[in-house]
């Protein structure tokens, strides 16, 4: 049976609660239904900002996400929080110069956060600015070396600067700390991959090139696997909701005798709901 979008938080819950786990299901859309509505209410809520700005960016719109964690920001300026996300959705956009300088201005901020260091290396991955990724996150290695996150960034800026054993010892620190970390292991089987035909040092240059090439992210931004279809899903829910409505409304007009509704309508509006629903479950099956 498909579970329709939480527009209420259970009883004892907040509705960041319930947002952190819609996101943790992998539910963006529904996340997006659910804050929609509180923050226009409460547009002051900086959290339910930041949790919209990660569920747009989880549903591939980059510029739904800027939208929102710059919506964050104007209530919160000093917030390291809000800047990160404005960073973050500037790259998914591919504007990267300011989200370079976002993620600096969020590192001089908060300069022993880890999570920040590690953000303006990947934006500086994403724009194929290697050197700079490589120094900036060597130095916030030395300083958070129980970041296992850090170590698996710069394990990627080592590799695609052509230096892959270096790179696989900073992937497997990153092991050592965190043994089931699955973005070390991802990493480490896309070094295999990419090294795959390396025979001499012209290939292995090659190789890193192809590796540093596929961190970057281009003007306009790249949909995750799978975001397109999430996307179109979110569409097909919000169209079964509005058919669904104006099914009830045209029933309760019916009954208070205040318009004749034709039969055809009925069926029209059931049919419309009932079809945007089963297209939405089948474009979407994790919603159950």
């Amino acid at each position: 049976m498909t579970q329709q979008p939480l527009l209420d938080p259970p009883a004892g819950s907040s509705i960041l609660d319930e947002a952190d786990t819609l996101l943790a299901r992998g539910r963006a859309g529904d996340v997006v239904d659910l804050l929609a509505p509180h923050v226009g209410r409460e547009p002051e809520d900086v959290a339910a900002w930041h949790r919209m700005a990660r569920a747009r960016l989880d549903l591939g719109d980059a510029r739904g996400a800027m939208r929102a964690a710059w919506a964050a920001w104007q209530q919160d300026p000093d917030g390291t929080e809000s800047l990160y996300w404005i960073s973050r959705s500037c790259t998914a956009a591919g504007e990267h110069d300011e989200a370079i300088a976002t993620a600096v201005s969020a590192c001089r901020q908060d300069p022993g956060n880890p999570r920040l260091h590690d953000l303006l290396g990947r934006a500086q991955l994403a724009d194929g600015r290697i050197a700079d990724a490589v120094a900036n996150l060597q130095v916030a290695v030395e300083l958070a070396g129980y970041d296992a996150d850090l170590h698996v960034t710069y394990g990627l800026a080592l590799f695609a600067a052509g230096r892959p054993l270096t790179a696989r010892e900073a992937v497997d620190r990153a092991l050592i700390l965190e043994p089931a970390h699955r973005g070390a292991r991802e990493t480490l089987a896309r070094f295999e991959t990419a090294l795959r035909g390396v025979i001499d040092a012209p290939s292995l240059a090659e190789a890193a090139d192809v590796f540093a090439e596929s961190l970057r992210v281009r003007p306009g931004g790249a949909r995750r696997p799978g975001a397109a279809r999430d996307a179109f899903a979110y569409v097909m829910r919000v169209s079964f909701v509005w058919f669904f409505t104006a099914l009830l409304g045209v029933g309760a007009l019916d009954l208070m005798n205040l318009v004749t509704v034709p039969d055809g309508l009925y069926l029209t509006l059931l049919c419309s709901a009932g079809m945007f629903a089963l297209v939405a479950r089948l474009a979407r099956p994790a919603l159950t």
